[in-house]
């Protein structure tokens, strides 16, 4: 028995020297900013210039021109202790072997860094474009995760949008329910310090196949509901889509269901306000339906891009739920 216990402790002893935790911090920094490590004369130079032009590229659909990442430049040589803490990180050097690669939580959790290294300035700029959209893709998914993970800290607790639609979507505490109809049309609201971010969800008949969504159908479709349900400060006024500017549209996946999504700005018709919206489509499998989830921001006179990405992190946190009445 002596040595069954004795043997038992030694394996023990032994697992635990082989499974060292290692202790990462965590990440830091704002959203949709990227900390870029090169060294200060190639940030300088044309490699500087394709960072920037991909990297730093406008923000669509909004009114106002603003890029899709900030961007933090520091040199090679200060990248140690705190630094390596960035959540995204864009590493660049030139060197004697051409190689890219991606990795995760290297020094902080979680953390994106992406690295890429060149011959030459011409070499390392090819390497951005061939990997921009895969950098980017991991660079917004990383912050998306980030922005829903702060928003649960204080999220809205309300059964509105499980009681009328069949739907939850993880929202901060500072929305409240604004407005609702019995043609199961919601609207959220937050308060801003210069206007508002503004959440609408209601659903469409499935008869209609995803693929049926022209973008003039899409706008049709949201300036009915902003007619009937969304009106200016004037009388007669109503939100429709600006008719000066051609929406973008994208088919996406949100929470693994296929998606049509439109970025643009909005108006409204007989009155002097105006901002940008991002409208989701979204083929509810389980219900047979398809589901709308639009976001608009009305903040004049200031930045916008963050107010957006808020609204496209509540949207896919989506959470899809069986309608008792429904049938498979």
């Amino acid at each position: 028995m002596k040595y069954k216990i004795l043997f038992v402790a030694l394996v023990s002893l032994l697992a635990c020297q082989n499974n060292t935790i290692v202790y990462k911090p965590g990440s830091s920094g704002n959203i949709n900013t990227v900390t870029v490590v090169i060294e200060n004369s190639l940030w300088s130079s044309s490699v500087g210039d394709a960072i920037r032009g991909v990297f730093a590229a406008e923000f669509i659909g909004l009114p106002q021109q603003e890029p899709i990442f900030s961007l933090k430049q520091i040199p090679l040589n200060t990248f140690s202790d705190f630094t390596r803490e960035s959540r995204n990180i864009l590493l660049i050097q030139k060197t004697k072997k051409e190689a890219f690669s991606l990795s995760y939580n290297q020094f902080a959790k979680p953390q994106v860094v992406a690295k890429l290294t060149g011959t030459s300035e011409k070499n390392i700029i090819e390497s951005i474009i061939e990997n921009k959209g895969r950098i980017i893709n991991e660079i917004k998914k990383n912050d998306l995760k980030e922005k829903q993970r702060r928003m649960k800290i204080s999220p809205l607790k309300s059964e509105d949008l499980k009681v009328l639609l069949s739907i939850d979507l993880i929202m901060p505490s500072a929305y409240e329910l604004f407005k609702k109809d019995k043609n199961k049309t919601i609207w959220f609201q937050k308060k801003t310090k210069k206007g508002s971010v503004n959440i609408l969800a209601y659903e469409l008949s499935a008869q209609n196949s995803l693929s049926s969504y022209s973008l003039d159908k899409i706008i049709r479709t949201r300036d009915s509901v902003g007619r009937a349900f969304v009106p200016g400060r004037n009388k007669n006024s109503y939100m429709i889509t600006e008719e000066a500017y051609r929406p973008y549209l994208n088919q996406v996946k949100v929470s693994g269901l296929t998606a049509i999504e439109t970025r643009g700005t909005w108006e409204v018709k007989n009155d002097f306000m105006a901002g940008p919206f991002l409208n989701y489509i979204i083929q509810d499998t389980l219900n047979q339906r398809n589901v709308v989830l639009e976001g608009f921001v009305f903040s004049p006179s200031s930045k916008k891009r963050e107010l957006v990405f808020e609204l496209e992190a509540i949207f896919k946190s989506l959470k899809i739920i069986k309608q008792k009445n429904k049938r498979n």
